[in-house]
């Protein structure tokens, strides 16, 4: 009996404890040198005078928690609490990374890694052509506010030149921010057209593929994971004549010219923990496209959906799933607008293979298994912060995919269009310093086909 009555007294003890108000008196912020603090702050759910039951409090800490890891600013964040009577103290200890990342860039010029190495064998390993190379500044964290600029100098198969500069707040609630990009594309030789779901190229000596994109986009954050983004751009691409009679369709007109406008709209609901390699929450994304080219020569409307979900199963499971969309109102669309399957969306074991069309649909799905659970390490002889701590995780994964492309245009000479498409497989995925991924891939296609495949991002 006096058992029962006591852990009746304890239960009451607790229930008034969570129930019990507490006032957040101060919040200290340590290790931010170039971050200002209110630009932590922004991404508290909690501030100074909030007044918060327990349960309230820790589920506002979590939440910040979450918020802070995702604005990719620092390494590590941890959050100390101190309880005071019915007062909490705050203090986030951060480490920060490197911001200023001025680098060469030497990467290949094709959809995947194993694109570029079968080139590359089938040449008895002489053709480098499709390499890139220059230089490209990317300022995280520019002036301490979270803004980023990006300068790209790129020469190679695809020369690249690039301005951009992404400012997240420009009023004092800080739910306003811009990005202003200005880039020029240029090439020698390009993909001019699409049989058998393969590219076909062609090469000049003395002409180019250009295209000059101005983009102006104006960005409003309702709250920390809900983002709208409104955008107008503009585009002009030329081509060398004879283009046009490879593929009279590739730029949808008789010239070797091509001039158009965009007003985009595009809404996400970001509440996954993690970008490049998430476990848990949900992304939701949808993109509404309005073309129109000069004196109104072409019409389109692009409507883009997404939604990906990741959930815990059971210890060191986890589960996680993708749904992806486009639909077009203009089925006549111009060669180089028509693009679906191959390129930024792929299904898993169709790497090989590009698809063209108007439409498309894919859902894809992954069991992924803990095998090594986040380890913290320390690199010898870094003496900086930013470079001195690291980490590493791995995940084995079993997943499956599939997929249809709808064409109107190209399906005579594309016979994997419109067609059901599948695909399942098992990857062993690492991540580690900086948010890198290495994934490498068995899968096995509806055709029978199996393959290896390396890959260097998140496959949803």
């Amino acid at each position: 009996m006096r058992l029962i009555i006591t852990f009746l007294i304890v239960i009451i003890a607790f229930t008034s404890y969570s129930q019990e108000v507490f006032r957040v008196n101060s919040i200290k912020i340590e290790g931010n040198k170039v971050t200002k603090r209110a630009t932590v702050l922004r991404e508290l759910s909690f501030q100074v005078g909030d007044s918060l039951t327990l349960k309230e409090f820790n589920e506002n800490l979590k939440q910040s928690e979450l918020n802070i890891g995702s604005q990719w600013l620092f390494n590590f964040v941890d959050i100390i609490t101190y309880f005071n009577q019915n007062e909490i103290d705050v203090t986030i200890e951060v480490t920060e990374r490197w911001y200023v990342w001025p680098y060469p860039i030497l990467e290949i010029s094709e959809r995947n890694f194993n694109v570029f190495w079968d080139r590359l064998q089938k040449s008895n390993y002489t053709d480098f052509s499709r390499i890139n190379y220059g230089v490209f500044l990317n300022w995280y964290n520019f002036r301490g506010r979270n803004e980023l600029l990006k300068l790209k100098f790129r020469k190679g198969y695809k020369e690249h030149y690039l301005f951009e500069y992404d400012i997240p707040y420009i009023n004092k609630n800080k739910t306003l921010g811009t990005i202003l990009n200005i880039e020029l594309f240029r090439m020698k030789q390009f993909q001019y057209l699409t049989i058998n779901n393969a590219l076909l190229y062609k090469s000049y000596n003395d002409q180019h593929f250009l295209n000059w994109n101005s983009t102006f986009t104006l960005q409003y954050k309702k709250n920390l994971n809900l983002t709208h983004r409104l955008s107008i751009k503009h585009s002009w691409l030329e081509v060398p004549e004879d283009v046009q009679t490879l593929n009279p369709n590739f730029l949808g007109n008789e010239n070797n010219e091509f001039e158009f406008s965009t007003l985009e709209y595009h809404y996400e609901n970001e509440k996954r923990n993690s970008i490049s390699y998430p476990t848990k929450g949900s992304f939701n994304e949808v993109l509404i496209s309005a073309y129109r080219g000069q004196n109104d020569n072409f019409k389109n409307i692009k409507f883009v959906l997404k939604s990906e979900n990741h959930f815990k199963l059971y210890e060191r499971w986890f589960l996680g799933n993708s749904l992806k969309g486009k639909v077009q109102t203009n089925t006549k669309l111009p060669y180089i607008l028509n693009e679906s399957l191959g390129f930024e969306d792929y299904l898993r074991g169709y790497e090989y293979y590009v698809f063209d069309g108007e439409h498309f649909a894919m859902a894809k799905t992954a069991i992924k298994y803990e095998l090594v659970p986040k380890q913290k390490l320390e690199i010898p002889y870094f003496k900086m912060d930013q470079f001195k701590k690291s980490y590493y995780y791995i995940y084995l994964s079993i997943f499956a995919d599939m997929g249809v492309v709808i064409d109107k245009q190209y399906e005579i000479e594309n016979e994997l269009n419109n067609t059901f498409l599948f695909s399942q497989g098992v990857s062993l995925d690492y991540v580690t310093y900086y948010d890198k991924l290495l994934r490498l891939e068995f899968s096995k296609n509806h055709l029978n086909e199996w393959g290896f495949f390396i890959h260097f991002s998140n496959p949803f």
